[in-house]
């Protein structure tokens, strides 16, 4: 393969949270996309949840009713990874974020896709060159990161390992742009990447003024969602020092940075959370409840409300 335009049918491995939404995206770029999992109840849940989505789609005029009922026709499903990477040539990777997991199916694709298909993973933070050892061809394995939901997040993160060639790079980047997504680039090696660490380096910031008593959860995140990130959607952190004044910032920052939390643990109240099963939306409840509604109707509620910010935002970033 040489480029994007040798690019033929695809497979997404994992059809969860991130793989159904990321066959999703290809697909209403006119690619044939394999969704495959090991749990057929789990394909059936997250097709369910891909035709809702669509229909969202639809309904705030991202794309037509025709168009979305093509790519629907464009995603299979299959439990078996050897049947869903058949003719394939490019292959992301979506399985839970754990290392060995995500080893095991790097080397049952290798075995089974042509010498010169791309193995992308979404990894959330792993280091590509780790979930890439021991593999023959690790020049060929590359990291794109899509956010939840991903058929409407915009940015993309393009991640390379120390052994992935420019040539696989340049055909993940070039197809992240083709579907219409904003690629920023890792150009370093680092668990967590970008996005990650600075999302968690606010998380953990987050779950300490209200674990001290400080702010109730609910303020947290208003403050997120009518300060920070209304500022952050047009210009980013470093603008926004230039905006207020680096001598404002260097001030605040020589008696704040002290005080901020430093912990190394994961917070008590997000273990407390795992421990009992609840694990947010898929579960009908996490630091919110959600078990009186339908999941579908949920995700629907937060994908109306994104994509009436993407379609402002997209004028200011002059995308359209």
């Amino acid at each position: 393969m040489e480029s994007i335009e040798d690019i033929g049918k695809m497979a997404v491995i994992g059809a969860g949270v991130m793989g159904h939404g990321i066959a999703e995206i290809y697909a209403l770029n006119g690619y044939s996309v394999s969704l495959m999992d090991v749990d057929e109840e789990i394909l059936e849940k997250n097709m369910a949840l891909l035709k809702s989505e669509l229909k969202t789609l639809v309904a705030n005029e991202f794309t037509t009713r025709e168009a979305s009922e093509s790519a629907l026709k464009r995603v299979s499903t299959s439990t078996s990874l050897e049947e869903a990477v058949d003719g394939c040539n490019y292959v992301t990777e979506a399985v839970v974020e754990k290392l060995d997991v995500k080893r095991k199916v790097f080397k049952k694709l290798e075995a089974a896709v042509t010498e010169d298909a791309i193995l992308a993973s979404n990894t959330s933070g792993l280091m590509i060159s780790k979930i890439a050892e021991g593999l023959k061809k690790p020049d060929r394995v590359v990291g794109t990161h899509f956010s939840v939901p991903p058929h409407i997040v915009p940015g993309v993160e393009i991640i390379r390992g120390n052994e992935t060639s420019d040539l696989t790079f340049q055909i993940a980047y070039d197809l992240i742009k083709k579907i219409g997504k904003m690629p920023f680039v890792v150009k370093k090696e680092i668990d967590g990447f970008i996005l990650n660490r600075l999302q968690s380096a606010l998380v953990r910031e987050a779950f300490y003024l209200v674990e001290n008593g400080i702010a109730e959860l609910e303020d947290v995140d208003i403050c997120l969602n009518s300060v920070l990130g209304f500022r952050w959607a047009t210009i980013g952190p470093f603008k926004q020092i230039d905006s207020a004044g680096v001598d404002s910032w260097y001030n605040v920052g020589s008696y704040l940075f002290p005080s901020l939390s430093n912990s190394k643990e994961v917070p008590k109240p997000m273990t407390e959370k795992v421990e009992r099963g609840e694990l947010g939306m898929k579960k009908g409840k996490g630091f919110y409840d959600y078990s009186k509604f339908r999941i579908e109707d949920v995700i629907a509620e937060r994908d109306d409300g994104f994509l009436k910010t993407l379609k402002l935002m997209r004028k200011i970033w002059k995308t359209d």
